[in-house]
């Protein structure tokens, strides 16, 4: 509804009740047509927060994706396919590395 006229947003939300770290992009590519150029939303490099749901969380896209006339032509037997490009991030505790020691025996 806050779109520009005649453009579609997109928008990932996240319905889990814990808050994600995650690197995301959004793609619309053409289905039957390969040379048509692909649309995206997001650079997957950046680390963003999904916040969880019960925060009134705001979803990651954007309001101006696409224009609606050429989202039409991107439609697969009426089919609208989004590819989601997710990759969560968490920071584990490093590892710890203990060479053997011939002198202990382990």
């Amino acid at each position: 509804e806050d779109s520009k006229e005649g453009y579609v947003a997109v928008f990932l939300y996240n319905r889990s009740p814990e808050s994600i770290k995650a690197i995301c992009k959004i793609m619309l590519k053409h289905q039957t047509d390969p040379s048509q150029r692909s649309i995206q939303c997001g650079r997957g490099d950046k680390i963003l927060n999904f916040a969880a749901v019960w925060n009134n969380a705001c979803g990651k896209g954007t309001l101006d994706f696409v224009k609606r006339e050429t989202m039409l032509t991107y439609l697969n037997n009426g089919t609208l396919t989004l590819e989601i490009h997710l990759r969560t991030y968490r920071q584990d505790k490093p590892t710890s590395f203990i060479p053997s020691n011939p002198i202990c025996n382990n």
